[in-house]
């Protein structure tokens, strides 16, 4: 079986193939992140071209015969993209203006499968999902700030984590929006000959 390497040293995505009992080994990639205006016209171009030029910095640095995973998320509030706060101060807009309404969260991933003679193919994916939050009040925003869970997340909030309080619905994958839609990579990996199944047996 290929080896599985996640391009990505987020917790989050590493926790949900731990999850699934994958197989893998984490390699991050330093690759900068920009992009080019033809590839962000929407959050969705954004991220699946980020996942892939992520992957690719990955694949470049990996031997033959490997599968290669990598992901990027953003929260978006009418398209305009919402990055990790700069500070407590940025972390405080954001919620204030997510607060008492929806947005969309947009996940990309691309999954690099490198034969053993060196021949690669790529697929990339883009995944959407609505999420309504409840009012925040400034007394609950500055209290949730001061956790310090916010900083380093797209949009100042963690689905998963103290922040899901305030989540009043979601429309789609909430694995979108945690940052790694599994679904997709069942579907990539067993395109490729890998039944995620398999490694549920003991």
């Amino acid at each position: 079986m290929k080896k599985i390497i996640l391009a990505s040293g987020s917790p989050r995505r590493r926790e949900l193939l731990q999850m699934l009992n994958i197989p893998f080994e984490v390699k991050v990639s330093d690759v900068e992140e920009i992009v080019p205006a033809e590839h962000d016209a929407t959050p969705a171009d954004r991220v699946k071209y980020l996942s892939l030029i992520k992957s690719r910095a990955v694949a470049a640095e990996t031997e033959n015969n490997t599968i290669i995973i990598g992901s990027d998320t953003v929260v978006a509030k009418d398209n305009d993209i919402l990055n990790k706060p700069k500070d407590a101060e940025d972390a405080k807009n954001m919620l204030r203006r997510l607060s008492g309404c929806s947005h969309h969260v947009y996940t990309g991933l691309t999954v690099i499968v490198k034969d053993e003679d060196g021949s690669t193919k790529e697929t990339s994916y883009a995944d959407c999902t609505e999420v309504v939050m409840n009012e925040i009040s400034d007394k609950e925003i500055e209290n949730y700030i001061s956790s310090g869970e916010c900083m380093d997340k797209a949009g100042a909030y963690a689905i998963q984590g103290k922040s899901s309080i305030f989540i009043d619905s979601i429309k789609g994958d909430y694995y979108t929006v945690v940052g790694l839609p599994v679904r997709l990579v069942f579907k990539a990996l067993k395109d490729n000959g890998i039944n995620v199944t398999d490694f549920f047996t003991p």
